[in-house]
This record gives structure tokens, C-alpha cells and sequence, in this order.
């Protein structure tokens, strides 16, 4: 198994991207403590994967509730190898639409949330060997979308925070390789909702997802399992010449 002997922080780990990645992990042997503001849903799954995994409260726009969390994952396995930055939010506007404070919960959770996670992560990794940082951005951080005015920009920021950070760990010689994958479509509850808006505004379930589709060259919805099996490899020692990436997981949007 690939991860045999990892320990992993996962933010937003109670559904979606986050949750998929749990799941990959425990399979190849990793711990997981599953991080999330959805109590019930973060139970359960701990509950589901067993003796490795275990879910604490999170609320990733508070240096606090980072600070115990992460405090907590550490008392409960021995330490942490590695940190997955996963929680995020997405709400459509333009930029005529958005409002100030719009845009302002969507940089906090994302773009602020992110770097906590990286600042504690790195804290708590840097005395590790073969440790990793995988912070989930997006294919609208690097092909803008009109409507994602607020998450496009967070999710860029994603993307240079993931850089920046990066390249001080490899100054430093902390063993702590730092990438982001870019997301296209995933089929999660982020995306129902789209479809969901789409279907409200007339259009029928299949023509919506067939429009999500349509724009990657695959032509089809990522599912759950794919980027978190990008995250795998990065957080594997079978990537541990690799730092400071983007690596999209989208069906070929970005080619």
C-alpha cells in the first residue's frame, strides 16, 4: 500500500473531494483525522472507515480551531506526515452580482482556510521525513469563469500561496513537498448544486450535466475518486521529486 505509515490532516474531510480522499487513504494505509464543520457527516464517516481514521471540528477561518484540531490529530496518532487542504465553497455571481461580503466569506474559507491549513501544516510536518502538503485549487483558478468572480480569485490565490510555500519549505530543507491539484467538474454535492441552479432555471438534469460535460474533452463529469487519487500520488513517496505543481484533474479543460 502506498501511504503505509502516513498520517493525514484532511480539511473539509466529511464530504466531496475531501471525503473521497479519506477513503483512498485508509485504503492504502494511511490514518486520517477527517476535518469538517458537518459534525454528523464527519462522524459517520469515521465510524465507516474504522481504528484509522477520526473526526475532529473544524471551522477553517479561525487560527484557533486550527490550532486545536490539528493539536488534536497529533495527540491522537503520535504526529502528522501529511495535510490535505480540501474545504472550500463555491457561490456563482459576477461580478456585478457579488456582493462585498460575497466575496469575502468565499477568500476566507478558501484562500484564508488554506493558508491556516499551510501554516499549521507546516509547523507540524516540518520535523517529518517524506512529508506533503496537497492543497485543493481548481481549473477556475487558472481559466477564469465570469460567474465564479469570488471563487476564481480564491482559488488563483490558491495556486501562488501553494508556490510560495513551496519554495520556503525547500529553502529551509524541510522534507515537505507542497502541490495543489486543479479540479475540473467533479461529480460531488458542490457540483449537484450547480446543477440543481440549472434545473431551477429550466433546464432538465441531463441538459445540465450534458453542459458541464460538453466544456471538457472527455466529456463527462469528473468522479470523486480521481482527484483524490491525485492526491494519493502526491502525498506518496512515489512523488518525492515533486514540488511546488499544479496538476489539473479535469478531463483535459486545460489542455
Amino acid at each position: 500500500m502506498t501511504l503505509n505509515g502516513k498520517i493525514a490532516f484532511i480539511s473539509g474531510g466529511a464530504s466531496g473531494i475531501g471525503a473521497a480522499t479519506a477513503r483512498r487513504f485508509v485504503a492504502e494505509g494511511a490514518r486520517v483525522a477527517l476535518a469538517d464543520l458537518q459534525d454528523d457527516k464527519g462522524n459517520a464517516l469515521a465510524r465507516e472507515l474504522g481504528d484509522a481514521a477520526f473526526y475532529v471540528h473544524l471551522n477553517v477561518t479561525s487560527e484557533d480551531s486550527w490550532r486545536a484540531a490539528v493539536d488534536a490529530a497529533i495527540k491522537r496518532f503520535g504526529g502528522l506526515t501529511t495535510l490535505v487542504n480540501s474545504a472550500g465553497i463555491s457561490v456563482p455571481a459576477t461580478i456585478e452580482q457579488e456582493s462585498l461580503e460575497g466575496f469575502r466569506r468565499t477568500i476566507a474559507i478558501n484562500l484564508e482556510g488554506t493558508f491556516l491549513g499551510c501554516k499549521f501544516g507546516v509547523a507540524a510536518l516540518k520535523g517529518q521525513k517524506g512529508a506533503a502538503i496537497i492543497n485543493v485549487a481548481s481549473t477556475l483558478g487558472a481559466k477564469a469563469g465570469a460567474i465564479f468572480v469570488s471563487y476564481s480569485a480564491s482559488k488563483g490565490g490558491v495556486r501562488m500561496l501553494t508556490r510560495a510555500v513551496a519554495l520556503h519549505c525547500a529553502e529551509q530543507g524541510y522534507d515537505i513537498r507542497v502541490n495543489a491539484i486543479l479540479p475540473g467538474a467533479i461529480h460531488t454535492e458542490m457540483v449537484e448544486g450547480y446543477i440543481a441552479a440549472g434545473i431551477a432555471a429550466g433546464g432538465t438534469r441531463e441538459a445540465v450535466i450534458e453542459g458541464f460535460a460538453s466544456v471538457h474533452p472527455l466529456k463527462r463529469l469528473g468522479r470523486p475518486h480521481e482527484p483524490a487519487d491525485a492526491i494519493v500520488f502526491l502525498a506518496s513517496d512515489q512523488s518525492s521529486y515533486i514540488t511546488g505543481i499544479d496538476l489539473p484533474v479535469d478531463g483535459g479543460y486545460l489542455a
